[in-house]
């Protein structure tokens, strides 16, 4: 005869506590971050041509100096002994201005789906990412999540392409400039930076200076003109009469022909 063993109370609530755990973690690898748009299937530099990320006016702004890029807070190089030209690493990237943010979240928006709330007011957010490098160009690994960091809490961010781009894109987006004949920004994106007109070098930027207009008693008025009376059918001046016993005028010096002096009276007798 078997004997049927019952399970104890606290067997149940044991049982009870494992169920309940797997269900969460289960239920939060399903409410976890995931990818809106999957460029997968494109190859990575076709996304960079493309510019299906929309990054080229965030790398043309801080190529320009108008705005900082992320700090890089801690780096990690580690070095393949099998491939000495492969390098990797781990890098540890701070968002916190103004523009890294807004770039930043406008990036995670649109190419991820279900990111943490605390994110949309937080005044910094680190991401830890690994990276790989081929003949000096650093793309984030495809196989590891990165590190989404906002205050204490930690998110795991599966991988896209983007975050590659954001992080790791200057030289790409610059060659792309180069090669578009694209000129770079006299203005920032996102605040008041002021008037800045483009100088003749594409790289530099000039601040316009408008002297204010003089004041109305420093310039000297201009005197009126007389306005000319009009003659209608006037006769002209009749010339002055003569005097009676006027004498003769002497002939200018250098004329042709001298004239012969006239006497009025005989001369005296020899």
């Amino acid at each position: 005869m078997r004997l049927l063993s019952v399970p104890s109370r606290s067997h149940r609530r044991r049982r009870l506590l494992v169920t309940v755990c797997l269900g969460g973690t289960a239920l939060a690898a399903a409410c976890g971050i995931g990818i809106r748009r999957d460029y997968s299937t494109i190859p990575p530099g076709q996304v960079g041509f493309d510019d299906l990320c929309g990054l080229q006016d965030y790398f043309d702004t801080i190529e320009a100096k108008l705005a900082a890029p992320p700090t890089l807070v801690s780096a990690v190089d580690t070095e393949n002994q099998a491939n000495a030209r492969q390098q990797g690493g781990k890098n540890r990237f701070s968002f916190d201005t103004e523009f890294q943010l807004k770039q930043l979240h406008r990036t995670l928006d649109e190419n991820w789906k279900n990111l943490p709330e605390p994110m949309a007011k937080a005044e910094r957010i680190d991401i830890e990412v690994h990276w790989s490098a081929k003949a000096g160009v650093q793309r984030v690994v495809t196989d590891t999540d990165a590190e989404l960091i906002v205050g204490r809490e930690s998110f795991a961010l599966p991988y896209q392409v983007c975050l590659s781009e954001l992080l790791f894109g200057a030289p790409l987006y610059r060659q792309r400039r180069l090669l578009a004949g694209r000129m770079l920004p006299y203005k920032p994106l996102f605040g008041d930076g002021g008037v800045n007109v483009a100088s003749g070098d594409a790289g530099t930027t000039a601040t316009a200076q408008i002297s204010p207009p003089a004041p109305s008693s420093a310039i000297p008025a201009a005197s009126p003109m007389p306005t000319p009376t009009p003659m209608l059918n006037a006769a002209p001046a009749a010339a002055p009469a003569r005097a009676a016993h006027a004498p003769t005028p002497a002939p200018e010096a250098g004329s042709a022909a001298t004239a012969s002096p006239v006497f009025k009276q005989a001369p005296p007798a020899q």
